[in-house]
């Protein structure tokens, strides 16, 4: 009795044990089903967080550096045309050198991942080609721009992407499709003070009138009214079919109403009567009068 009793408190156990498991798992199920957000069109290009980290976000191509960092400008002495290299004598004003320089090419390779703000890299400087992709056609752009030297604070948002280097700025505005405007500024720290505020309050008005679901609420209106006009407009043309045929159907049954219908025959007949009745009573030549010259 002993030895069956502890093989059955084992198995209670074991059953309980299998139980509380299925239990929660079905729990986490639940929970993982009913989390799933339904995303508008469109809205899996929007990431609601950026788990790309900064240091990541641009990568600078350089032509005028190799891999270890050293310069990579080529330099020729400038050699007037008909003279010896080796025994070249140049006046003092003369140039020395021709130097090549181009553009660093900055590359902004997850670029929309949510509004953000972060510490960019170190920059030489001066012409520069900006490539990202456009957050509405996802197009690849590239912008020549000048930026200053310096780290700039960079501000990404649905539409832009800011360079701020304290003092100056620049700003790359997205539109609808092709390449980006630029726009340059010089602000002081009031003035900047502003116009940040402007942004976050209208960053904050956007998002409260997103989560009224005001937005939402106007499309499906739209959608169903133009769908409820589409359905009286089918019904009004289905009524107008079935009020002709009820009243053909009854003038067809009225006595005598074939009568006053006219085949094409008889159309035929009454027209071919009427054109001789013309020609009959057109004047003769014998009958017309033609008065003689005096």
């Amino acid at each position: 009795m002993r030895t069956h009793g502890r093989g059955y408190g084992w198995n209670g156990w074991r059953g309980a044990a299998i139980l509380f498991v299925a239990t929660v798992s079905g729990c986490a199920t639940q929970t993982d089903a009913t989390s799933v957000k339904t995303r508008r069109p469109g809205e899996a290009l929007r990431a609601a967080s950026a788990p790309v980290p900064p240091t990541q976000e641009i990568e600078i191509l350089d032509p005028n550096v190799d891999p270890t960092g050293k310069p990579t400008v080529r330099t020729a002495a400038f050699v007037p045309p008909g003279s010896n290299p080796a025994c070249a004598v140049l006046p003092a004003s003369a140039p020395q050198q021709q130097i090549d320089v181009p553009p660093t090419v900055l590359v902004h390779k997850f670029y929309y991942t949510g509004n953000r703000t972060f510490q960019g890299p170190m920059l030489t400087g001066g012409p520069v080609i900006v490539s990202a992709n456009h957050p509405k056609t996802l197009e690849r752009t590239y912008v020549p721009v000048m930026l200053p030297p310096g780290a700039p604070r960079v501000t990404y948002t649905n539409d832009t992407i800011r360079y701020d280097f304290g003092p100056q700025s620049v700003t790359l505005v997205f539109g609808h499709c092709g390449n980006p405007r630029v726009r340059y500024s010089q602000s002081t720290n009031a003035s900047e003070t502003a116009h940040k505020k402007i942004a976050a309050t209208k960053a904050e008005t956007r998002s409260f009138v997103q989560r009224t679901g005001i937005p939402e609420g106007m499309q499906r209106f739209k959608e169903g009214t133009k769908s409820t006009c589409g359905a009286i407009a089918d019904r009004i043309n289905d009524v107008g079919h079935t009020t002709a045929d009820v009243f053909r159907n009854a003038t067809d049954f009225i006595p005598g109403a074939q009568l006053l219908k006219s085949t094409p025959e008889d159309k035929a007949v009454r027209e071919q009567e009427r054109l001789q009745r013309a020609t009959e009573s057109r004047p003769t030549l014998d009958e017309t009068f033609v008065p003689r010259a005096p």
